[in-house]
């Protein structure tokens, strides 16, 4: 796996984050201003949760893709192990 692939993944982990950040914030100041609806809130409520979703998703790709493969190759049995660990994870 190239270095600029590995960084083009990190760049879009990073962004994942921040977007994430970025969405609690809201919902933090939509409670201290007392502003919005239950509605409202459970729906930034589910944004954040979808963000998250989608950023673990990202990073068993990103994991998949990096690491897994070219393990799989060098050490199977370790690989195996990883990912019985990462869906064991995902699982609970």
């Amino acid at each position: 796996m190239t270095t600029d692939l590995k960084c083009e993944y990190n760049k879009k982990t990073l962004h994942r984050i921040h977007r994430i950040q970025g969405q609690l914030a809201a919902l933090e100041a939509m409670i201290a201003a007392d502003e919005g609806t239950c509605q409202d809130r459970v729906i930034q409520g589910r944004a954040i949760e979808k963000g998250m979703t989608s950023l673990i998703s990202h990073m068993v790709e990103c994991y998949l893709v990096n690491t897994a493969r070219d393990e799989m190759t060098a050490d199977p049995d370790n690989a195996v192990q990883e990912l019985s660990r990462i869906f064991d994870l995902l699982n609970h």
